[in-house]
């Protein structure tokens, strides 16, 4: 073991070792500083207020900066879906405008109001179908599921399940009846003719809402049954000019007016009028005549129309936990309930999620007070409506000999258009106004964060920063002792007691 030297001069030998490495050292760390503009490499270098402080800050802009992530993701999907809802809005608002100027054109307008509604159907299929990295926007909380089936397939179906054009030609069946009179009959007894639904509580058919005569000689009465049923007395000769009014309601909802106007004998029985006869009870044969052929046409013109929008609406209300309900048959203009579908006979068109709060179902945190609501479904109202006005149309056709075609073209017509008007409930631009509404948000908050980042990064600079201007000038006094240190011992290196003496 080797003892140094104790004394005054071993002591102050040591202790200028001691400042010697210090000034280096500390020229060592201004110099470092002068190169990284930082004060130091670790938090330890900055005292433990300062860490704390910078540890504080660091924080704070880590947490905006993953609010940044998720206002840029949530931005990208907002724009993406906010186009796509430009383009059903413009398809909602141009498609009733193009059906309706082609009503009383010849079938090649009907034919081409197919064709566009299968165009539109596969667009609005596309739009609802729309990803970004792997993930479904219109699919709520199944975002990882493709939420709409194919266009074709729900139109069509395929070998073992139906698609909506089976289920409207099953419903415009049973709704039509085998006499197609709607599932009611006309008969005439005496002086009195009766309107009668087929069976009280029959899901199909038409019913009867309402009965009214003017004149002194007619009398109609409307008993709520079951089942519902209208008699018109014919008290005493009508005179021209008196009316029969019947209100049916169809399967849409819709109602149908019919009224009957008493003419001369010459005047014959028709569809909008009956002739009086030399008795009560001709009359009333008259009556019976032309109320059944009304019914008819109603039948033949405006019913179909209704079926198919009915069971379009009922087969995109439908998913795969509410199956559509489907006519109990075959066969099936005599059924007289109806089943639910099943996923192995019938197409089920939405895999997607089904919460009552569509927006809820991408909730995005924009900042530490904020969450603002992002998510869609394509099982939402608007959507359900569009899906069911083209896919009506889409299934339908109009041959050029139907007497009956441009009848049941026009009463589409009037059920789409009211349809893509959204009456009564949400409309497309209600949800983009939404999303418009959520962008805003994010941009006002995004802008926000700027703010306050840039002014967490001024208070962060002045804790890890050094002062370019203070540093060069540590490094000058610094250089400056450590030179006359190096002076000083190269002097004392130099001494002997020969020269001290």
């Amino acid at each position: 073991m080797t003892i140094g030297a104790y004394g005054t001069a071993a002591f102050a030998a040591a202790q200028s070792t001691e400042l010697f490495r210090s000034i280096k050292s500390d020229f060592a760390t201004v110099q470092a500083q002068l190169s990284t503009g930082a004060v130091a490499t670790t938090h330890a270098g900055l005292g433990s207020a300062g860490a704390a402080a910078s540890l504080t800050l660091r924080s704070k802009l880590a947490t905006l900066g993953s609010y940044g992530t998720a206002i840029a993701d949530g931005t990208l999907r907002v724009n993406l879906m906010a186009a796509g809802l430009a383009q059903l809005n413009t398809l909602a608002t141009q498609f009733p405008t193009k059906l309706t100027g082609s009503v009383a054109q010849p079938a090649v307008a009907t034919t081409d109001a197919i064709t566009s509604a299968r165009q539109g159907f596969d667009m609005i299929v596309d739009v609802l179908n729309m990803q970004t990295g792997g993930r479904y926007l219109f699919a709520g909380r199944e975002s990882g599921t493709e939420p709409v089936a194919a266009s074709d397939l729900i139109l069509n179906g395929d070998a073992g399940r139906a698609g909506l054009k089976t289920l409207i030609a099953e419903r415009k069946a049973a709704d039509a009846g085998p006499d197609g009179m709607g599932r009611t009959s006309v008969a005439a007894s005496g002086s009195a003719v009766t309107i009668a639904e087929e069976a009280g509580g029959l899901p199909f058919g038409l019913k009867l809402a309402g009965a009214e005569a003017t004149g002194t000689g007619l009398v109609a009465t409307l008993a709520a049954g079951p089942p519902a049923a209208a008699t018109v007395t014919v008290g005493s000769q009508p005179v021209p000019g008196d009316t029969i009014g019947l209100t049916l309601t169809l399967p849409d909802g819709s109602e149908s007016k019919i009224a009957l106007v008493a003419g001369t004998a010459s005047a014959g029985s028709g569809a909008t009028g009956f002739a009086i006869g030399a008795t009560t009870d001709e009359t009333a044969a008259n009556i019976s005549a032309a109320l059944a052929g009304a019914v008819g046409k109603v039948v033949a013109t405006e019913l179909p129309s209704a079926s198919a929008m009915s069971a379009s609406s009922d087969f995109f209300a439908a998913d795969a936990a509410n199956p559509p309900l489907r006519v109990a048959g075959p066969p099936y203009d005599t059924a007289t309930a109806q089943v639910a579908g099943t996923a192995a006979n019938t197409v089920i068109w939405y895999a997607g999620g089904t919460s009552a709060a569509p927006r809820d179902t991408a909730a995005l945190r924009i900042s530490d007070t904020r969450t603002i609501g992002i998510g869609a479904q394509a099982d939402e109202p608007a959507f359900r409506a569009m899906l069911a006005s083209f896919g009506a149309m889409a299934t339908e056709s109009f041959p050029t000999a139907d007497a009956t075609a441009q009848g049941r073209y026009g009463a589409l017509v009037d059920r789409i258009a009211n349809t893509l008007g959204f009456p009564d409930g949400q409309s497309v631009a209600d949800i983009a106004a939404d999303f418009s509404a959520a962008s805003g948000v994010m941009t006002q908050t995004s802008k926000n964060h700027s703010q306050v980042r840039a002014h967490l990064e001024d208070a962060l600079g002045e804790i890890e920063n050094a002062d370019p201007t203070e540093t060069a000038a540590k490094l000058m006094a610094a250089q400056t002792r450590l030179q006359a240190s190096y002076q000083t011992t190269a002097t004392l290196q130099k001494l002997s007691l020969v020269d001290y003496l």
